[in-house]
């Protein structure tokens, strides 16, 4: 009978998380080099420019954190790149994280799939975190749903919103 007490209240906040709650239209995160030693349950192989690395699979920065981006074209001329701005709590979050792993590498995940590595080799106090290249034209168009670009009243981000889901319909 314990067990299925146990069992019971360990699959509630499961529920809890799945009802209701709208998953993003596209997804960011950038997680912290680890080691192997951490175990497959933990970190995750990724081929990079400086070989097999293993990433941790607990994002330091996520979709949620961030308030605000802005696109800019890559170097590659095909892609683009972006800037996001992080909320406070997870501008002061990725300071901690990056003074503490300095040399360290950073993988940013779009929509799941690995698309850059920075090495850290400074503090990042400024709350903005930057994938060079890689980014689609309609990744962007995703992201446009999911935050307003960096300097946009959030009032007229909401409008612009309005309107693109309107031609959508037409």
């Amino acid at each position: 009978m314990k067990h299925l007490i146990l069992l019971t209240l360990l699959l509630i906040p499961a529920a809890g998380m799945a009802s209701g709650k709208k998953t993003p239209p596209a997804s960011i995160s950038f997680h912290m080099e680890g080691s192997a030693a951490e175990g497959p349950k933990f970190v995750r192989k990724v081929q990079t420019l400086a070989g097999e690395k293993h990433f941790r699979k607990v994002p330091e920065i996520g979709t949620k954190d961030i308030v605000a981006f802005s696109p800019f074209p890559a170097d590659d001329k095909l892609t683009y790149g972006i800037v996001f701005k992080l909320n406070a709590k997870a501008s002061n979050r990725l300071m901690a994280s990056t003074t503490m792993n300095q040399g360290k590498l950073l993988l940013a995940l779009v929509n799941g799939q690995a698309l850059g590595v920075v090495r850290i080799d400074q503090p990042v106090k400024d709350g903005m975190l930057v994938i060079w290249s890689g980014v689609q034209q309609q990744e962007i168009k995703l992201y446009d749903k999911v935050a307003p670009r960096i300097g946009e009243d959030p009032k007229a981000w909401k409008k612009r919103l309005k309107e693109m889901k309107k031609k959508k319909k037409k």
